[in-house]
C-alpha cells in the first residue's frame, strides 16, 4: 500500500460527511477534506499527547506522554517524521519512501536502520480496510455537531446499541465501534476552516490521544525527499 491510500480514506470521509450534512453543518469538515485530497501534501507541526491507564501503577492510574512532532506527507505517497520532543527523541526522523518501498531512520542527520516495507504496508492497509469499512458503517456510530462563534466539532460516536449487538469486540470495523473520534475545526470567515485537534478516545472515555496542530500547511518542499533520497543512497556507498 503506497500512501496515496490517505488520499482514498480521505475521501471516503467526505463521502460519508456529505452523506450525514442535510443542514450543511459538515462545510467545514468537508472543505478541509476536499482541499488535502486536491493537495496531495501534508506538512503539518503536531504536538501528541497519549493519556493512557498505567498498568503497572497500583492505584490504576494514569500516565501521560507528550511529544512534538513534524508530518510531512508529499503526493500522498513519501512521508517523513520528524521528533522534536521529548529532548530523548530530538534529532531522530522515520522516513517511508514509496518509490523505493523503505522505511529508515535518520539520526543527527544520518540515514540510519532500514526496513523493508512490504510486509508492514500490507498489514497497515488491512488495518485502515478495517477501520474505514466500520466507521462508513451508519450502523456503527453517529454523528453530531456542536458549532460556536469561532470553533465547530464534529463528533462521530460509536452507537451503544450497536455495541450490544455485536458484544463490544465482533462484527466488521471493530475499531470505530470502540472509540470517539471528534475533531475541531477554527473558523474564520473567508478562509478555509483551520484544524485545531483531533481527539480519539476509548468507549468510556477514559484514555485518549490528542493530536494539537500547532500549523497545517497543503504545500510541500519536495526538496526534502530529493535530500533524504541521497542520505538513503549513500549507505550503499560505504
Amino acid at each position: 500500500m503506497k500512501l496515496s491510500a490517505i488520499a482514498i480514506i480521505l475521501f471516503c470521509l467526505l463521502a460519508g460527511a456529505l452523506c450525514f450534512a442535510s443542514d450543511g453543518a459538515y462545510d467545514d469538515l468537508t472543505l478541509f477534506i476536499q482541499q488535502v485530497v486536491d493537495s496531495g501534501d501534508i506538512d503539518t507541526l503536531l504536538k501528541v499527547h497519549f493519556h493512557l491507564v498505567d498498568t503497572e501503577s497500583p492505584d490504576n492510574g494514569y500516565t501521560d506522554l507528550e511529544m512534538k512532532v513534524r508530518l510531512i506527507i508529499a503526493g500522498g505517497e513519501d512521508l517523513y517524521i520528524e521528533f522534536f520532543e521529548p529532548e530523548e527523541l530530538s534529532q531522530i526522523a522515520l522516513v517511508y519512501l514509496s518509490r523505493e518501498e523503505v522505511t529508515f531512520s535518520v539520526v543527527r542527520e544520518k540515514a540510519w536502520k532500514q526496513y523493508r516495507s512490504s510486509y508492514q504496508t500490507n498489514l497497515m492497509s488491512s488495518l485502515l480496510d478495517q477501520f474505514f469499512e466500520g466507521l462508513l458503517q451508519s450502523s456503527n456510530f453517529t454523528w453530531s455537531v456542536i458549532t460556536e462563534e469561532e470553533r465547530r466539532v464534529y463528533m462521530i460516536d460509536p452507537s451503544e446499541q450497536r455495541l450490544r449487538l455485536l458484544g463490544l469486540l465482533s462484527g466488521g470495523g471493530y475499531l470505530p465501534n470502540l472509540m470517539h473520534i471528534h475533531v475541531s475545526f477554527l473558523r474564520r470567515e473567508g478562509h478555509f476552516p483551520k484544524i485545531e485537534y483531533v481527539k480519539i478516545t476509548d468507549r468510556v472515555g477514559d484514555e485518549y490521544l490528542l493530536l494539537e496542530v500547532d500549523e497545517f500547511k497543503t504545500v510541500v518542499d519536495r526538496s526534502i525527499f530529493t535530500d533524504l533520497r541521497g542520505k538513503y543512497y549513500e549507505t550503499f556507498q560505504k
